[in-house]
Parts: C-alpha cells; sequence; structure tokens
C-alpha cells in the first residue's frame, strides 16, 4: 500500500472544488509575495524618546514568516504543485 491520498475523480464537483481551492492558495501565495516584496525590512519601536529619536529598531519578519508558512501549504498540496508544474512555475513555492 503506497502513502498517496485518494485524489478527485476529474470532472466531479469535488474535483473542482479541488482545483478552485489550489488556485486560490496559488493566489494567496503570490499576494503574499508581494507584500513580502513591499514590507520594510525593519520598523522603529512605537516609544519615542525625549530627543525625538527612537530606541529600538525591531526587524519586521511578519511578511517573510507568512510567505514560508503559505509555501509550505502549497508544496504539502498535490494540486497546487500539479498546477505550478503545469505552469512551470514550481519556483513560486522556493522563492
Amino acid at each position: 500500500m503506497t502513502g498517496e491520498t485518494s485524489r478527485p475523480v476529474p470532472g466531479t464537483d469535488a474535483y473542482w472544488r479541488d482545483r478552485k481551492q489550489a488556485f486560490g492558495l496559488i493566489r494567496t501565495i503570490e499576494e503574499a509575495i508581494r507584500q513580502r516584496d513591499a514590507a520594510p525590512h525593519y520598523c522603529a519601536s512605537s516609544y519615542c524618546n525625549e530627543d525625538g529619536e527612537y530606541d529600538d529598531v525591531i526587524e519586521n519578519i511578519g511578511p517573510w514568516d507568512r510567505v514560508v508558512a503559505l509555501q509550505e501549504q502549497g508544496a504539502a498540496n498535490p494540486t497546487v504543485v500539479e498546477i505550478l508544474t503545469a505552469q512551470g512555475r514550481l519556483a513560486l513555492l522556493s522563492k
């Protein structure tokens, strides 16, 4: 017995639902990458001292962590992998 999960039969409602969810996840990954690429790497803390300077600089890792989590989710989804492989865009899961 193999460890593969059963895939929906093409043309069924379950098949189209699976495809719709996979394309939604791909769009979510693409949007998260756009947001990550536009995000600042560092943010000033909200505390400002009497000289008008910020005492602490905080590394902004949230957008990077979100992309990694979504990419891992996509890589674990066989339909997402199948679609991105067919499109020649599998690198989307490792940028």
